[in-house]
C-alpha cells in the first residue's frame, strides 16, 4: 500500500511540476530583413591625405638616396652615389626620376597600393650574384614596381636572390 500511495504522490508531483513551469514561445517574422529605420545612411568616412591618395591615385613626392653601388633599373645603369628622387604616379602608372651629377634617369613603373600599411621610405634591389636591380620604390601610400630586366646576368653558383632595402629621405610631403 506504501509504495502504491508512493506512485501516486510522485505522478502527481510530476503533473504539477509540468504545469508550474514558464513557458517561452518563440516568434516568428513574416520578413526578417525589413527594418523600418529612420537613419539608413552610411556612417561618413574620414577624409585622410592618405585615404584620399588611395581614392584619387594620384600621388608625388621627392626624396634622396644613396645608392652604395651601382643598379641596373630599366636598362639603365646608375652608378653608385647620392640622388634626388621624384615620384609621381596617377593610380596606374607612374615616374621615378633619379637626378645625380646633372644626369637624369627617368624608369616608368606599374603602381600598387602597398600591402603594408606600415611600410617605411625603401629602393627594393635585388641582388643576383654581383649584379643589383632596382624592383621597387616602396612608400607609405604607394607601391612603384618596374618591368623585370632581361639583362641582368643571372647567378650560376646557386646561390638564392636576395632583396635589401636602401632607405630613402623624403624632402617633400604628398601632393
Amino acid at each position: 500500500m506504501k509504495s502504491g500511495n508512493f506512485m501516486r504522490l510522485l505522478v502527481v508531483l510530476a503533473g504539477l511540476a509540468t504545469l508550474a513551469t514558464p513557458r517561452g514561445y518563440a516568434q516568428s517574422d513574416m520578413a526578417p530583413d525589413q527594418f523600418d529605420s529612420p537613419n539608413t545612411e552610411p556612417f561618413p568616412q574620414p577624409k585622410t591625405p592618405r585615404a584620399s591618395a588611395a581614392v584619387t591615385g594620384k600621388v608625388r613626392f621627392d626624396g634622396q638616396v644613396n645608392l652604395p653601388y651601382s643598379v641596373r633599373c630599366a636598362g639603365k645603369m646608375l652608378p653608385p652615389g647620392n640622388y634626388s628622387l621624384s615620384v609621381s604616379s596617377d593610380g596606374k602608372t607612374g615616374r621615378a626620376t633619379l637626378k645625380q651629377k646633372g644626369q637624369t634617369f627617368d624608369m616608368p613603373g606599374a603602381v600598387r597600393l602597398p600591402a603594408d600599411s606600415l611600410a617605411r621610405n625603401t629602393l627594393l634591389v635585388e641582388c643576383i650574384g654581383k649584379a643589383h636591380r632596382l624592383s621597387a620604390i616602396r612608400a607609405k601610400e604607394i607601391e612603384l614596381v618596374f618591368d623585370s630586366d632581361a639583362h641582368v646576368d643571372h647567378t650560376s653558383d646557386g646561390k638564392p636572390n636576395r632583396i635589401e632595402k636602401l632607405l630613402f629621405i623624403r624632402t617633400s610631403p604628398q601632393k
